[in-house]
């Protein structure tokens, strides 16, 4: 099932911009007035029989035209006369400064189910975020995204300016089912449900064919690979560390995983280690924010990195603790040249590496620390993203 892709439309981005600025418009208050708080506005540009409505759809039947509005955008118009498929309703959507889209579905509102949602951000800011499965989606000005409503989201403009997003709802044909499938980048979740593929697995085992058991070894290699992912990606969310699902074409020195201006990036079909997201992660939370939103690959060696190296190996195996995942998932025979276990032994027996500068940026306290200060002693996390800006550059010592 695809969670969202990126297409390639030709819009006049440029020319839209500058019709939604001289435009005169009256937006109205999006209908369903429970699922968001703050302002989020809607100006109809293709409606049910063009009229005054606000409301995508109500039945299959449905005739849709364009609206007095659509005169306004000339260069919507031209657009919309490529697509090659049939368009049902097209609305610019405003999301006020502060405002907040709560989690929610639209029924059967998918690719896969007959019927998909465009998105082309006219407006945004990087403080807009948009999640759909507890994943980050990133859009930049004049992408187009196709985006699974179907499948719970929300967003959360964090900026302080309004997020405005040209909004295409049409029905799926060949033309379409071609553009999506041939996206530039595409992001999907497993079709099979984690019972389903150890149920899968057991049966191809007991047939014992060469067939059923490289068959196997693919579903195992996916449910190995998606069980604790998908925890870990749950929990990053929670935590307000940025991340990103997308194709990696280059070689990394992690497979499946880069960092790119403070988010981590991360290929599930190469990634090996599921456990190799949450150190990474490790390195981006465990550094000041003015830093975190410069890293990316080849990270310099300097004592500030050398430090966040030992700074991530103790955050990790916090996480593990906090999640109830066994720490053998980050800590795996084919990393840290070997002594994976022997980081595990260190770490139960109370030798934390790494603590100390933990506790020097307020995110964990040692043992007589926190009786000291009344909180809980290390892989207690006080904070899992530092906050402090402790680093005056990324050159400089510790």
């Amino acid at each position: 099932m695809i969670i969202c892709a990126k297409i390639s439309v030709f819009q006049e981005y440029d020319l839209m911009q500058q019709e939604l600025k001289s435009a005169s418009l009256r937006w109205d208050n999006h209908f369903n007035s429970s699922n968001y708080e703050g302002s989020w506005k809607v100006l109809s540009l293709r409606s049910i029989e063009g009229r005054d409505t606000i409301i995508p759809g109500l039945t299959a039947n449905d005739i849709f035209a364009d609206h007095p509005n659509m005169d306004m955008f000339p260069s919507i118009r031209k657009l919309l006369a490529t697509f090659q498929c049939t368009v049902k309703s097209v609305r610019l959507l405003n999301l006020a400064a502060g405002a907040v889209i709560k989690p929610h579905c639209d029924h059967e509102l998918s690719f896969e189910q007959g019927e998909a949602r465009l998105h082309i951000p006219l407006v945004t800011n990087p403080d807009v975020a948009f999640y759909v499965q507890d994943q980050r989606v990133t859009m930049q000005p004049g992408e187009c995204w196709y985006m699974n409503a179907n499948l719970r989201h929300h967003v959360t403009n964090g900026g302080r300016t309004d997020r405005i997003h040209l909004v295409i709802d049409c029905e799926v044909n060949a033309w379409l089912r071609e553009l999506i499938n041939s996206a530039g980048y595409i992001s999907r979740i497993p079709d099979y449900s984690q019972h389903q593929l150890l149920d899968m697995i057991s049966a191809l085992r007991f047939q014992h064919t060469i067939t059923a058991d490289q068959l196997a070894d693919e579903f195992e290699k996916q449910y190995k690979q998606y069980q604790p992912l998908d925890q870990i990606l749950s929990f990053l969310q929670k935590i307000g560390l940025a991340y990103q699902l997308e194709t990696i074409e280059e070689n990394t020195f992690l497979p499946g995983l880069k960092l790119r201006n403070g988010a981590l990036v991360i290929d599930t079909q190469r990634l090996l280690y599921p456990g190799d997201v949450l150190h990474e992660a490790g390195h981006l939370a465990c550094m000041p924010p003015n830093i975190r939103q410069s890293m990316n690959d080849n990270l310099e060696d300097c004592d500030m990195h050398r430090g966040g190296e030992m700074m991530a190996l103790a955050w990790s195996y916090a996480a593990c603790i906090f999640l109830e995942i066994d720490p053998e998932i980050v800590f795996h025979q084919d990393g840290y040249k070997g002594a994976g276990q022997n980081i595990i032994q260190n770490f139960n027996a109370g030798n934390i590496i790494g603590l100390p500068l933990l506790q020097w940026s307020g995110m964990s306290y040692d043992k007589s620390s926190a009786e000291l200060s009344g909180y809980k002693p290390f892989p207690h996390m006080m904070s899992w993203m530092c906050t402090k800006e402790t680093f005056e550059s990324q050159a400089g010592g510790m």
